[in-house]
């Protein structure tokens, strides 16, 4: 019996075999492609440990490849470089410092290796340090040692108080924010601190990796009694802007300016407290430290 065998039976053939040749060719370039991103994060790791290692040698920032001055420009905008250090044959060490107290440690490290890529520091610690503990709800303000006014309306304005240090290279003070500051947490809810303290109770719960919404928070309306006597009233959260404004107007004046009493304030499982003094407000905060 003779079989006969198309011409194009034979081309269908060939078709749906290259066709399952390229489908395996593309998984092994897939999975070669995940393993290549997997032993670069090891050999990261292994390339940090030897920069730590290493003799290193202290650099002028300046002197940094481009693509670590690029870095800066814009995924590290709101950091700024306090010490860089290169090891030769490995890459370089630069410890950090910020003006974002968004971030939960003002200091910590990044590492880059000698052609400029930055490395993937995946140790739990460094992680931790860079950690953003909450957003900023834009805009913010920033007081300038020469008590000249910063505002933030968005991220890649950070950049902006980089360029006032870099016209001010003789400027050893930090700026200063102007509170109070709306932030956004990781469950969405805005809060607004109202001074240090607040910050330091929203970055303590950050590290501790407890709730991070403050103890308690003002049931509004409120007033404030501003140091040249004027009074605020707030009578909803918009109207915060109205206390830093006047900071804004008088950046030679530190004292705070003071609630007026009494207040409400509400706890997290909306137990409502009646504030009838200063006292009673103070141990309200240290109640929230236990």
């Amino acid at each position: 019996m003779k079989i006969t065998i198309s011409k194009e039976s034979i081309l269908k053939s060939r078709i749906l075999f290259l066709n399952f040749v390229s489908f395996i060719l593309a998984a092994l370039f897939l999975a070669s492609c995940s393993n290549s991103e997997d032993m670069a994060g090891t050999d990261d790791t292994v390339l940090i440990a030897k920069i730590e290692n290493a003799e290193k040698t202290t650099i002028e920032a300046a002197s940094l490849p481009s693509p670590i001055i690029a870095v800066f420009n814009t995924d590290l905008r709101d950091s700024f470089i306090e010490r860089a250090e290169l090891a030769v044959r490995f890459g370089f060490k630069i410890s950090i410092a910020t003006d974002n107290i968004a971030r939960e440690e003002g200091a910590s490290a990044v590492f880059f290796n000698e052609k400029g890529r930055q490395l993937k520091d995946n140790r739990s610690k460094e992680k931790s340090k860079r950690n953003k503990c909450f957003e900023f709800v834009f805009p913010i303000d920033f007081i300038m040692p020469d008590a000249t006014v910063i505002t933030l309306t968005e991220k890649a304005d950070w950049l902006l108080i980089k360029e006032w240090y870099t016209e001010n290279s003789d400027a050893t003070e930090r700026a200063t924010i102007v509170f109070p500051v709306d932030v956004t947490l990781e469950d969405g809810t805005v809060q607004t601190l109202l001074d240090s303290a607040d910050l330091k109770e929203v970055k303590g719960a950050c590290k501790k990796g407890k709730d991070k919404r403050k103890c308690f928070r003002l049931v509004l309306p409120v007033s404030y009694t501003m140091p040249d006597a004027s009074i605020i009233t707030i009578t909803e959260r918009a109207d915060f802007k109205l206390v830093k404004a006047w900071y804004k107007e008088n950046t030679g004046i530190k004292e705070k300016g003071v609630l007026n009493y009494p207040l409400e304030i509400v706890y997290k499982d909306d137990t409502r407290v009646t504030i009838n003094n200063q006292d009673e407000w103070q141990a309200a905060k240290e109640a929230c430290k236990s």
